[in-house]
Formats: C-alpha cells, sequence, structure tokens
C-alpha cells in the first residue's frame, strides 16, 4: 500500500504572496481613483456642452427671423454641388484599379482626373510598345472604360529607347 502524506500544520503564506497581494490592493486603488477623476471630467465636458447647446439654440432662434430664405447666390451653390460631387467619387477605388494595371515594365508619370468629366488622363513611359499596350488592356476593368491610348513616341535620346505614352479613359462613379 501506497504511504499518504498528510500534514495538519497550515502554512504560512510566503512574502511573495503578501508582496503580490499589496501590489494589486494598489493597483485596484489606482484604478478606482482614475475612474473617479475621469467620471468627474466627463460631467465637467456634458455640462459645457449642455451650456454651448443652449447658447447656440438661443443664438439660432434669433437668426431665424432675419436670415434670408437662399444664403448663397447661384455660383456658390454650383460650386458647392461641384465640390459635394468630387468628395462623393471613390478616388480610392479609382487609384487602385489603376494601381493594380501597372507592371513592373510600365512607370506612371502623372494621373490627371477630372471630376467633372468623369475621365482620367495618365501619363507613363514604358519599357516597350507591347508592354505600353498591355497596360491599356489591363486598364479596361471597372471602374474603368472607354481606355484609349492617345499618343506614344519613343524616347530617342535614352540608349533603352522606352515609349512614353497618354491614355484617357473615363470611369463609373457610381452616382
Amino acid at each position: 500500500m501506497r504511504e499518504i502524506d498528510l500534514d495538519f500544520q497550515p502554512r504560512r503564506p510566503g512574502a511573495l504572496s503578501i508582496v503580490l497581494l499589496l501590489v494589486g490592493a494598489l493597483l485596484a486603488a489606482d484604478v478606482w481613483h482614475e475612474y473617479g477623476g475621469l467620471r468627474d471630467q466627463l460631467a465637467a465636458a456634458e455640462s459645457r456642452l449642455q451650456q454651448a447647446e443652449r447658447r447656440a439654440e438661443r443664438l439660432d432662434a434669433g437668426r431665424r427671423d432675419s436670415r434670408p430664405e437662399n444664403v448663397f447666390t447661384a455660383d456658390e451653390s454650383k460650386a458647392l454641388r461641384q465640390a459635394i460631387a468630387a468628395i462623393r467619387i471613390d478616388w480610392e477605388g479609382l487609384y487602385r484599379s489603376i494601381d493594380q494595371a501597372v507592371s513592373e515594365e510600365v512607370s506612371l508619370l502623372a494621373i490627371r482626373p477630372s471630376a467633372a468629366g468623369k475621365a482620367v488622363q495618365i501619363s507613363g513611359e514604358a519599357r516597350d510598345m507591347a508592354a505600353a499596350l498591355a497596360f491599356v488592356e489591363a486598364l479596361r476593368r471597372a471602374p474603368l472604360a472607354q481606355v484609349v491610348l492617345l499618343s506614344h513616341q519613343v524616347k530617342q535620346n535614352d540608349p533603352q529607347h522606352p515609349i512614353i505614352f497618354e491614355i484617357a479613359a473615363t470611369w463609373l462613379t457610381g452616382s
């Protein structure tokens, strides 16, 4: 039979246990103190917000009667509508689709989008004509449409004779 080792004398807690307990109590007290400070800051911020809202309501009530119906002129309204339309365009999607079409044989020199015409003009340089045409073909997917190679020219003063090209395309903005 196996011997059972029973210890009837309780062990005293070690110094490490006491130190860990004290550290835990200090951390809890610090968290409680920090929470109280943040709660006070939140209450003060909410009070200032309510005061600002009441002031804004009083000012707005006084201006409602004296404010004209149309605040903007026709030109300002048109410019504002154009700015809002430009903001709503998915620029990231446009640039991502162009970036995905670029290969190691093509370097982009300029991308000139026109929000009003929903068109983009791309200038670049390709290692050879096949790379330029492959880039044009790779651009022919959403959101770009009607991708056209406008011009190309061999760079004679460069020993590798790269092709400089201009591409025009339209894009679908979703609106």
